[in-house]
């Protein structure tokens, strides 16, 4: 009979350790899942412009924006995370803005831009 019981109880004790490996994988899978995106839009003074998304650091998308804006001079204008960005801009002026949805970052560069003939050029948005 103590056979039995120390047979059950080691048995209780496997199972307990596997349920609680598995849990431990499931919330590792869903940790893996929740990765931040990193985005950036980057100019230049004759008003070419890059822009760069779904980068696993800032640095890395502020760099292919200054690759993509693909002029001597482009600087970052602005980064951002799990979010969207756009740029605004007219023959005199360029605005820049981010948000959590595409719609707030236009409204965000057109009021960053100082005149009202000022159009969205570009927007992109990060993945989450």
């Amino acid at each position: 009979m103590r056979r039995n019981f120390q047979s059950r109880l080691h048995l209780r004790h496997l199972t307990l350790w596997l349920a609680g490996t598995v849990v431990a994988q499931v919330m590792g899978l869903g940790l893996a899942v929740a990765q931040d995106f990193y985005g950036a839009i980057a100019t230049s003074e004759s008003g070419s412009w890059g822009y760069a998304y779904d980068f696993n650091s800032r640095s890395d998308a502020e760099k292919n924006a200054i690759a993509e804006c693909g002029e001597t001079g482009c600087q970052v204008r602005i980064w951002f995370k799990n979010a969207c960005g756009a740029v605004a801009k007219d023959d005199k002026s360029m605005g820049w803005g981010w948000a959590e949805t595409r719609a707030q970052a236009e409204t965000n560069a057109l009021d960053g831009c100082s005149s009202r003939s000022c159009r969205v050029q570009a927007w992109v948005c990060t993945t989450r």
